[in-house]
């Protein structure tokens, strides 16, 4: 539960750095040390950057707090995941075609990161491809959930949610296409935030979506610990970087520019495809509960017809036919993660040119139906998922075994995914002695409303956490 996050957040550790409450030096040994205690039982983190690099790059930082001229990250340890470029780490995107495949730029995220005075340790585990709900692939294996080990932490930025999860990491940057983000971090009990489509450039990311049927939709993002943490990076990564067709410089307000009593709330327990558990449904009520006791004004949203998200989702990322997924990873030699390979499987023959251009009006229309539902409210808090984590290779709650690679269950994200408006999950109840999260949607550009809303309920609720499963 959010009141009872267990480590410092990022805005605190930055702090203690600035007043010299603790050294650089100091604070990456103690992460690395906490990773190295939970990888084994995780299997998350899948490289560190260079340790005399680290220490080099360390001693640097303290030089430069001592001047007192600090950069906005200086010192903070961060951690990437997988499909994103970081000069001189492995970037194989999970794919036995990249094992060898080590950048020599960093991608604009990343670079971002290190001009304002962050330092990169690693680099965190992800799906094939980063095209799957369950992290696993033929390179690095199986990341488990910190909360049990024999459940998914989601995907496809598993490994950096269930390092965030277990107390391992700081902060981190995932990715999220159909829900990369969301999922994990529901399932894991931590926050992240999908920023709208093109706030935050893609450049460096593997696979490359922007001229395939993916086209915007992908989201380099902000995943931590706490809410504040998502709300600090944001706006470092973000901005037009002039390689990104999709990314442009908007303004972002703060957070604390909003009062809470000018906001309306919209809420939906049920998008008219999954049903959720009871335990979301209570967990969705509570919030909006809160929320209304604070101030706000609540009213029960109905969305519009969100029946083909899902299958509008893979219809565009398939329209091709698979052609350029299987181009991608031509060089893996055929072995593939049972899930990604059902996924190859399942692509249909290419579209003709009519025939996308028919399927572009669908997703523009989905995508303009939605956004004006959106504009309708300040924020809307549905689900991320029908139910917490499920079990390692079975489908999500309330789904029948057979349904398991069919991804209906992931709608909800889906659907946002498609509006391309900003989302941010914050843990707010269990079940099972797991983490329930909920999505917190904004028009958009309107993440500082969404962080706000996620910020208060982090505030608001109150409760034990569920207790992790590592063992140590």
């Amino acid at each position: 539960m959010p009141g009872t996050r267990r480590g410092p957040s990022a805005v605190e550790w930055l702090r203690r750095l600035k007043k010299k409450q603790i050294s650089t030096i100091e604070l990456i040994d103690m992460v690395i040390d906490q990773i190295n205690r939970v990888n084994p039982k995780l299997n998350a983190m899948i490289c560190f950057n260079d340790i005399e690099k680290l220490r080099a790059q360390a001693t640097a930082s303290d030089k430069q707090l001592e001047t007192g001229i600090a950069k906005p990250l200086q010192g903070l340890p961060v951690t990437i995941k997988d499909s994103i470029d970081v000069q001189g780490l492995p970037s194989t995107g999970g794919s036995l075609g990249r094992e060898q495949y080590v950048p020599t730029k960093d991608a604009t995220a990343v670079a971002r990161l290190r001009a304002a005075g962050a330092i990169i340790v690693g680099k965190t585990n992800v799906p094939e491809y980063s095209s799957s709900y369950e992290t696993d692939n033929a390179l690095f294996g199986r990341t488990n959930n910190p909360f049990d080990l024999d459940r998914t932490p989601g995907g496809s930025s598993g490994g950096e949610a269930a390092l965030l999860g277990a107390d391992a990491s700081i902060v981190g940057i995932g990715a999220d296409g159909g829900g990369s983000i969301r999922v994990p971090s529901h399932y894991c009990g931590t926050v992240g935030l999908r920023p709208t489509v093109g706030r935050v450039p893609d450049t460096g990311h593997w696979p490359y979506t922007r001229d395939t049927g993916y086209r915007d939709m992908m989201c380099i993002g902000p995943m931590a610990r706490h809410v504040e943490d998502l709300a600090l990076i944001l706006p470092i990564i973000a901005g037009s970087d002039f390689i990104d067709p999709f990314a442009f410089d908007a303004g972002l307000e703060s957070l604390n520019s909003i009062d809470i009593a000018d906001l309306n709330i919209g809420f939906y327990l049920y998008d008219g495809v999954v049903a959720v558990s009871s335990e979301t449904q209570t967990a969705i009520l509570n919030c909006v509960k809160y929320l209304e006791e604070a101030g706000a004004s609540v009213f029960e949203a109905t969305p519009p017809d969100l029946n083909e998200a899902t299958s509008l989702f893979f219809s565009l990322i398939g329209a091709d036919g698979g052609q350029r997924t299987r181009a991608d990873i031509e060089t893996s030699g055929g072995e593939h993660h049972v899930q990604f390979q059902t996924l190859l499987d399942g692509f249909n023959e290419s579209l003709s040119v009519t025939e996308f251009f028919d399927l572009q009006r669908c997703f523009f229309d989905f995508r303009s139906n939605l956004r004006t539902f959106l504009s309708e409210f300040d924020a809307i808090v549905c689900p991320v998922t029908p139910g917490p984590a499920p079990f390692h290779m079975s489908p999500p709650f309330g789904f029948a075994p057979e349904d398991y690679y069919k991804y209906e269950a992931f709608n909800y994200v889906h659907a946002f995914a498609i509006a391309g408006a900003p989302c941010t999950v914050v843990p707010v109840s269990e079940q099972d002695n797991l983490p329930i999260g909920v999505q917190i949607v904004s028009s958009p550009y309107q993440e500082h409303i969404s962080l706000f809303v996620a910020h208060q309920l982090e505030n608001l609720l109150s409760g034990s956490a569920p207790t992790l499963d590592l063992g140590i």
